[in-house]
C-alpha cells in the first residue's frame, strides 16, 4: 500500500513541475487536483457504491467471487490512496496560491 502512496506524490509533484515548466504555476492546483479527482473517481467506481452503465443497464448485479471482491477491494484502497496526495496538494496550492 506505501507504493500506492509513493505513486500518488510522484505524480503530484510531477503535475506541479509540469505547471511550473508551462509557466503556469498559478493554475497548478487544477493539474493536481485533475489528477486527484480522477482517482478518486475511480475508487467509487471500482468499490461498486455506484453502478457502472452495464450495472445499470442490466439491472442486475452478480455477486463477486471472493478473489475478485479482494481485487476490487485492494484497487479501490490503490486508487485513493493515489488520488489523496494529489487533493490535499491541490487544496494547499489553491489556498497559498490563490489570495
Amino acid at each position: 500500500m506505501l507504493k500506492y502512496l509513493i505513486i500518488g506524490i510522484v505524480l503530484s509533484i510531477t503535475g506541479v513541475l509540469l505547471s511550473f515548466g508551462f509557466g503556469e504555476l498559478s493554475k497548478a492546483y487544477l493539474v493536481t487536483g485533475a489528477i486527484g479527482v480522477l482517482f478518486i473517481a475511480r475508487s467509487i467506481l471500482m468499490s461498486g457504491s455506484i453502478l457502472g452503465p452495464h450495472g445499470m443497464r442490466a439491472g442486475l448485479k452478480a455477486p463477486d467471487s471472493p478473489d475478485e471482491r479482494q481485487k476490487r477491494k485492494r484497487t479501490s484502497i490503490g486508487s485513493v490512496l493515489i488520488g489523496l496526495p494529489n487533493s490535499m496538494t491541490a487544496l494547499l496550492l489553491y489556498l497559498f496560491l490563490t489570495k
